[in-house]
Order: structure tokens, then sequence, then C-alpha cells
């Protein structure tokens, strides 16, 4: 059974929360080199994922103070591990048109020039680190899985010229020529900079950059208690005390209900799960057109993604089950198998040899936040599920709040997570929407 954040009671203390991937099959780890927790520190950073690894390591290299980093499994346990390995010019689920249209074109234009620095934040941390972590660039390719969703696509092309993206109309034509696998050809964007990236990989390699700067790694301890008495804070981690000035919270959707409450009522756990076909022979993926650079996400609401991968074999993911208790039903693998399927209906046999599931942070608003919730106490969360390349900035935006620099002028660095109204509700809803698409067809 899946660790639950809404449900399980506490957090297991295991690598991986007990989900294999097929990254975790063919990845090799560097040896994380843990230790005991110590009982004080200046700064404890909860969550050894793309933010608190980029968040440590920002803490103990450029402000040189001194960091823990705690995880209640291994380093990258939770989905830095084990995503699709898109690193995507944007997060959560709002475009250029819609910060425009909210907060303006100067803010739309700094939001998505932020999301462009995240790509280039990741490729000197790669460059950085002697763990190769298999980055590609690649260009990301929103389809339109309708006309009417494919023309707002090619009505939004413009406004990217006068940001650090670079935004190219792919017509029904183009898309016939070079992705002929795909049954719909309504035409989609093409948007760069973008990169594909072994997922675990990354991890590897910043574990390797927060080795070198001295972060204390302390793996295996869930946080299950905290207080905060002037100033200072005190947390319970795998039955052990430790005392510090600052707490950053980057757990995002693995945020258990305990010990912060008000931040759990923030952000929404849902589940993403992911397929990894057979490997493709030559003639297979030429009728497909894919390559290892791009990188496919449809324009449903329940939205498909997918990419090929240095293998051969495609990965294709979408929504997962509603609870962390059905997670491995063998109902959501067998809907992602059809839908590989009918994305490339002449495949014949493209069986699937992995299958996972992980947990996303979904925020009310589909807009990520960083924030500080109490005093002393900093967090970051709802990606929204195409986070690898804004949660590894974050955690850098993070420490350098925590620090007291001047984060720059963009709405999610200026106000906290909104609250969930009837938090407790948030999978009813979840499931009201899952059964109407159901129905939609």
């Amino acid at each position: 059974m899946l660790y639950d954040p809404l449900k399980s009671r506490g957090i297991p203390a295991f690598h991986e929360f007990g989900t294999a991937s097929y990254w975790a099959a063919v990845t090799p780890f560097p040896d994380t080199n843990a230790i005991a927790l110590p009982s004080s520190a200046e700064v404890v950073v909860i969550g050894a994922g793309y933010t608190g690894l980029n968040a440590a390591i920002e803490v103990a290299q450029a402000q040189q103070r001194e960091v823990v980093l705690i995880d209640a499994g291994g380093v990258g346990a939770g989905a830095s591990s084990r995503n699709a390995g898109f690193l995507l010019p944007g997060t959560g689920r709002l475009g250029y048109r819609d910060y425009a249209k909210k907060f303006g074109e100067q803010i739309a234009q700094g939001v998505q020039n932020e999301f462009a620095a995240s790509i280039e934040h990741v490729k000197n941390a790669a460059a950085d680190s002697s763990w190769p972590c298999e980055l590609i660039p690649a260009r990301y390719l929103r389809l339109g899985h309708s006309e009417k969703a494919a023309s707002v696509l090619r009505e939004q092309q413009p406004a990217y010229g006068n940001t650090l993206l670079t935004a190219e109309w792919l017509s029904p034509e183009q898309q016939q020529a070079e992705l002929p696998g795909l049954p719909w050809k309504y035409g989609g964007l093409s948007l760069t900079p973008a990169a594909a990236v072994n997922p675990r990989a990354l991890t590897a390699a910043y574990l390797s950059l927060a080795q070198q700067a001295g972060v204390k790694i302390v793996t295996g301890h869930p946080v299950t208690a905290w207080r905060s008495n002037h100033g200072k804070h005190q947390l319970t981690a795998g039955g052990r005390e430790i005392q510090c000035h600052q707490v950053l919270l980057c757990s995002n959707g693995y945020l258990p209900q305990q010990p912060f409450p008000d931040i759990s009522k923030r952000q929404f756990p849902v589940l993403s799960s992911i397929v990894v076909s057979r490997p493709l022979n030559a003639a297979e993926q030429q009728y497909c057109g894919l390559t290892v650079n791009d990188l496919v996400m449809d324009t449903r609401t329940l939205k498909y993604y997918y990419r090929l991968l240095p293998d051969g074999r495609i990965l294709f993911g979408g929504r997962g089950a509603v609870a962390g208790k059905n997670a491995d039903n063998k109902v959501h693998r067998h809907r992602l198998e059809q839908a590989l399927a009918a994305t490339f209906p002449q495949l014949k046999d493209l069986y699937v040899d992995y299958f996972w599931s992980g947990w996303i942070s979904v925020a009310l608003d589909a807009m990520p936040r960083i924030f500080s919730p109490a005093l002393g106490v900093f967090t970051s969360a709802g990606y929204c599920g195409a986070g690898v390349a804004f949660a590894s900035l974050a955690g850098k935006r993070l420490a350098q709040l925590s620090f007291g620099e001047r984060m720059p002028a963009l709405p999610f660095y200026q106000s906290p997570l909104p609250r969930y109204p009837l938090a407790p509700a948030r999978r009813v809803g979840l499931r009201a929407l899952y059964t109407w698409h159901r129905w939609r067809g």
C-alpha cells in the first residue's frame, strides 16, 4: 500500500516509500553518507528532494550556514526520483495568458523568464556535478486534443515574443510530418528551452553537490513533532530531537497532516501514475516520430504526457487513483495502457514493463508558492506535477528568502498558498471530477 499523506498514520521511514520504478531499475545511486541526527543546527531542511537539496546547497554553500537535511525515507524518496523527467519552462496549470490576465503583461513576462531561469539553474547544477544525469535538450510540445484547444494555443503563440522563451506554432501538417503515429492532428505549440532528464540521476547530481557543500544528511527520520518558542524550533524526528533557528519545509505533495496541519490544508496531494513500455524497434520509432528530444503533453483537463526514453521505451503518464490504498490497483495501470494504445494505435503488442504512482502537490489556484507560514519557518509547494525545473530553483529561492534576501516581484513569491475550503472534502471533489470526465468519455 502506498503511503498516503491524508490517511497514513505517520510517514514510513524507508527508501522510496515502498514504490519501485523504471528509474530505480536502471539508475545507480551514490552513497548518501547519512549521519545520526545531531542535537542542534542553525538551519534544518525537511525533505531531501529537488527543493530540499537545492535549499540545503544554497544555505551551506552561498550563505555559509550550518544545515542539516532530514528525510523520512531516503534522498529523493518521493517524486524527485520517479517523475517523468520533463524539464519544462513552466509549472502549475497557468499559462502566459492566465498570468497576463490576472497580473498584467509585465508580470507575465517576468514569470515566463523565471521559468526559463529554472531550466538554466538545472543545467548549471548538472554541469557542476560529476554525476551524469542524462540531460538532453528538448522541445516541449503542447498538442491540442481538439481543434478548439489547438486554436487557443495558436492564439497564445505571439505572447511569448517578449520573453526568454521561444514559442513556435506546429501546424497540423507539420505534426503529421513529424509525429505521424498520433491519430489526431490539430497542431500545437513547441516551447524552448526545455530538456529531458533522468530524474533519479538528477537527484544524485544534487546529492553530490550537497555533499561537496558540507550538508549534513539524515535519512529514515520522519519529523513527527514541531515546537516553537521565542524564535527557536525543536523538531522530533525518528524519536530524537534537534533544535534549530530556522526550518525549511520542502515535502511538497508528501507532506503529512502533522506536525504542520495548517500547511497541509493549503495543498492537495494528488496521485499521478506512469507506465513504461517495452523497447520499440527502429521501425516502430520511425512510425511514431517521437525522438528523445520531444516532451509531449496534451490539453485535456486530465492530461496525458509522454516521451521516448534513450533505450527506445515510451514513458506515458496521467492521473492515478484518488487514495493511496488504491494506487496499485490494476484498473489504473490498465487505463494508462489503453490510453497509450489509443495514442499510438498502429503499434502492436505494446505491453508495459513498469508501472508506478506518486504524489504531486496541487495548489488551489494552480500556482506554486514560496512563503513563510510562521516565524522562522519557510516552505515551498504546489508545483502541480510540473515542478522538476521550478522545484529546483524554488529551493534556492526558499533559502534566499530565509536569509532575508529580496525575492523577485512575482506572484508566487508574494503570498502564501491559499487554504482549501472544506479541506477534509478535497477528495470528494476529486472523485466527482474523475467521474465526470469518465462519463464524458
